[in-house]
């Protein structure tokens, strides 16, 4: 078969998926994922949404808990396929133990595991789940009704809030219905200042709780400066990359820090494209030393060829990041007060 006649062939033997604007669903990456996921693809993208569907969370563990069924053994097959591809840069491990986010999920799904462990037991619980959940379906309609939420988005984030309400009050007393309903208009005001949906506020949230405290306005005043100082970086994407830099009651000074530093990278590698350096590890422009470390990167490799790597790398931020900590003093440890 001639080139062109396969070209035709694969391109007229599907069809085409109509493009989708996030805007259309309040940048709500979540709830866009589950319209697509419902939409029929053909077979083959059946097949892969099937098996991504299948490879976490609870059918994954029901094969480590010996509750075999063919669903198991494609989850278990398939994640641990996934773990090992190299593509995946989470950036677990390192030192500081920052939490990037790939990864902001980790501390909400596992206060979210005991959470629902009890939840079947749990009558109140399970009363306080309908009460928040119906508080998150009426902000949703009232803000987006084209694209409101589904129930089982909404039950999502309501267990989720109520998990973060329990690591926050610390007591029964304390968590109440009016305490639990006031932290989720918080997550809810939260989402709208960093513009981010509430699934990423809340899991922000349990990453630093101080953020509950933290006033609106003290985020907005921080992504204005993180603007100036990274004008082509996504400030949004950058909190909820390092919560606890820029949503917590020490912000500000961080804000400063990052601002800085950027500056100093802008400095040294003048050809770079530094915002995307910043905007991929935020925390890396808080080390201590970090003007050594460039000094010593630079000894190594000169600033033009790193320009000429900028703009054939398409992971270049990535990998400067990883040189920078690499010659860093202490092995590019985050500061004690921040971890």
């Amino acid at each position: 078969m001639k080139e062109r006649d396969l070209i035709k062939c694969m391109s007229t033997g599907g069809r085409r998926r109509e493009k989708r604007d996030p805007a259309d669903f309040d940048n709500d990456y979540d709830a866009l994922r589950e319209h697509l996921m419902k939409e029929n693809g053909g077979p083959i993208v059946n097949a892969l949404n099937t098996l991504g569907e299948n490879a976490f969370g609870n059918t994954k563990n029901g094969w480590l808990n010996r509750n075999v069924s063919w669903k198991n053994v494609y989850a278990f097959l398939y994640s641990n396929f996934l773990e090992k591809m190299p593509y995946k840069r989470q950036r677990q491990g390192l030192a500081g133990q920052e939490v990037s986010r790939a990864t902001i999920r980790d501390e909400s799904d596992r206060q979210l595991d005991e959470f629902m462990s009890r939840l079947e037991r749990d009558e109140t619980l399970r009363n306080d789940v309908e009460r928040v959940k119906e508080f998150w379906r009426e902000t949703s309609n009232t803000t987006t009704p084209t694209n409101a939420m589904t129930e089982q988005y909404a039950y999502n984030l309501a267990c989720r809030t109520l998990s973060l309400a329990e690591r926050v009050m610390h007591s029964d007393e304390k968590n109440n219905a009016e305490n639990q309903d006031e932290i989720a208009v918080r997550i809810h005001e939260i989402s709208k200042a960093i513009t981010c949906t509430p699934r990423e506020a809340v899991d922000a949230c349990h990453v630093n709780p101080d953020a509950l405290s933290t006033p609106s306005s003290a985020f907005v005043g921080r992504m204005s400066k993180l603007k100036t100082a990274a004008p082509r970086a996504n400030c949004c994407s950058m909190f909820l990359t390092a919560p606890k830099l820029f949503m917590g009651s020490e912000g500000d000074e961080w804000v400063s820090i990052v601002s800085r530093n950027a500056k100093l990278l802008r400095e040294k590698f003048p050809n770079v494209d530094v915002d995307a350096v910043v905007e991929h590890d935020p925390e890396l422009l808080v080390l201590p030393g970090l003007d050594d470390a460039v000094q010593e990167l630079l000894s190594l490799w000169t600033a033009e060829a790193f320009a000429l790597s900028d703009v054939d790398n398409d992971f270049f931020a990535e990998e400067l990041s990883v040189a920078l900590r690499a010659c860093a003093p202490n092995g590019g440890a985050l500061p004690e007060m921040y971890s």
